[in-house]
């Protein structure tokens, strides 16, 4: 069984930004900005210190979304024209996709700067949320040709695998590789809308399995798979497809898997299929509405993962993060952290002090 070295209170990295960053970039100053920047990481990682969550984030500050860490930071994309069927199906807006105009080269490092003042500041274990291959590729293609798909992919994932060892060594606990277009490819809403569904899945499935091929790094060093995005996402409506699950999680390489746990179990990613060893992040704390749950309801919850699954391998969090755009927070800073605080108490009545 992997030891997931306790990282029981998770999020998804992405937090409501400032408003003193917000008046920073509204006023256009550069050095003003970066500035303003670094202060709010290093202040959102006191405050998650604070709230004893397993691993901190920058909060995703310096993203515009939760993609541009990527667009920002590799040569060959172009903004996207045109609808996008599957991306339209997991709720993703035509700012957060990009074309593929040229051959894919990173112009350097994509996470450095979000990961240094954290790793300088706190002594807390530091993790980053990356778009997964499988993700970019697959937002890259309107037309979801699996072909076009695995080979975009096969790009991608050697640029995510250099960034994903790069963070290791440089002392990052882990990284999770964000794809909540999978979502659509799993469940049998969203699979009766997207033609050669099997075939897409196993591109997607490939790309994001080769970011971790060969990838050098400390052996206590955590990748994840997150499939949430900005809460319930809209395909999850009649359930998971079981054998589509089985392509995804058969012979995975990931030690950790981020899904959302909503009260309707209709709607639930099947965690009984998922092998003992992986660690299973439950998302038991709805982002998309601000109001705070009753304590019982998510303990409820809780003891339904707790009576069927060793605690060894799970975490409780929050749905989604609270900001995959900068432009369209879920809830304010306040409720927020009233959020994380229920994850955090969430956690108090199963691990204790041993968190």
């Amino acid at each position: 069984m992997a030891d997931d070295f306790q990282y029981h209170i998770d999020h998804h990295g992405s937090l409501v930004r400032p408003a003193e960053l917000l008046a920073a970039r509204a006023a256009g100053d550069a050095q003003a900005i970066a500035a303003a920047e670094e202060e709010a990481a290093v202040a959102t990682a006191h405050e998650q210190r604070r709230l004893t969550v397993s691993a901190i984030s920058d909060g995703q500050f310096r993203r515009e979304h939760f993609e541009s860490v990527v667009y920002d930071h590799v040569d060959g994309f172009e903004y996207a024209s045109g609808d996008h069927p599957i991306a339209t199906l997991a709720g993703i807006g035509r700012e957060r996709r990009r074309g593929v105009a040229g051959a894919l080269a990173a112009k350097g490092r994509l996470a450095e700067h979000e990961v240094a003042p954290l790793l300088s500041t706190v002594d807390r274990p530091v993790f980053v949320t990356l778009p997964s291959p499988g993700h970019l590729a697959l937002l890259s293609d309107p037309s979801a040709d699996p072909a076009t798909v695995a080979r975009v992919g096969e790009q991608l994932a050697a640029i995510i695998r250099a960034e994903v060892a790069a963070l290791a060594a440089q002392g990052v606990a882990y990284v999770a590789l964000g794809n909540p277009l999978l979502v659509p490819l799993l469940t049998v809403d969203g699979r009766a809308q997207v033609k050669d569904a099997d075939a897409l899945l196993d591109a997607v499935v490939s790309a994001d399995r080769a970011a971790l091929s060969g990838l050098d790094a400390p052996q206590q060093f955590r990748v994840g798979l997150d499939l949430t995005d900005h809460g319930p996402l809209p395909t999850t409506g009649s359930g998971y497809d079981e054998a589509a699950l089985d392509r995804l999680i058969a012979g995975t390489p990931f030690h950790r898997l981020g899904v959302d746990f909503p009260s309707d179990p209709a709607r639930r990613l099947p965690f009984d299929d998922i092998p003992a060893g992986i660690a299973v992040s439950f998302g038991i704390v709805d982002v998309s509405a601000p109001g705070a749950e009753p304590m019982d309801q998510l303990l409820a919850l809780a003891d339904e993962v707790a009576d069927r699954r060793s605690l060894d391998d799970v975490a409780f969090a929050p749905n989604s993060g609270f900001a995959p755009s900068a432009a369209a927070p879920l809830m304010t800073a306040e409720q927020q952290k009233l959020k994380l605080q229920l994850v955090e108490m969430v956690c108090r009545y199963y691990w204790g002090n041993e968190i």
